[in-house]
């Protein structure tokens, strides 16, 4: 990282922001064009999942080639200026690498989804009716490589 005074150093400070997120950037490779997607998202015990549907660009994209990058902000606000060129942005990052595969197991998918669930704000008890875990596909990035990074504007 180019500027080490913003790279966040404690790896339970990069997991918050992974917890905290609601919308994750997933970036793909398909064939030599990048292609990215915003997903709602669950994080749990070191990995991400995202549900979707079983057909898809996306799907097909990770089936050539399961290897991701995925990015998500946390706490950012626009700090204004007078000038426009000073104009900054306080925000919490974090930027990682990984495998994704679809969950095929039915209890792990069942987990997963409440994880989407609970990162999206639900609380209390969940129920997934068989017929509907059925009806969507999960992706599980297996998390490779994790950095975070951080701007406090000084005022």
């Amino acid at each position: 990282m180019r500027k080490k005074k913003m790279q966040i150093n404690d790896p339970a400070e990069v997991e918050g922001i992974l917890a905290r997120g609601k919308i994750l950037f997933m970036a793909m490779s398909h064939g030599d064009q990048p292609y990215v997607v915003p997903m709602n998202y669950g994080y749990d015990q070191g990995r991400i999942y995202m549900h979707t549907g079983h057909k898809g660009l996306k799907i097909e994209v990770l089936a050539e080639n399961p290897k991701v990058s995925f990015t998500l902000i946390d706490e950012w606000e626009m700090v204004p200026n007078e000038l426009p060129c000073k104009w900054d942005t306080t925000y919490q990052s974090a930027v990682g690498f990984g495998l994704a595969s679809l969950v095929e197991d039915p209890e792990e998918k069942i987990a997963g989804l409440e994880a989407v669930s609970r990162q999206a704000g639900h609380t209390g008890a969940m129920e997934f009716p068989p017929e509907k875990v059925n009806q969507v596909a999960l992706i599980k990035i297996e998390i490779e490589q994790l950095t975070g990074r951080r701007n406090t504007v000084d005022l």
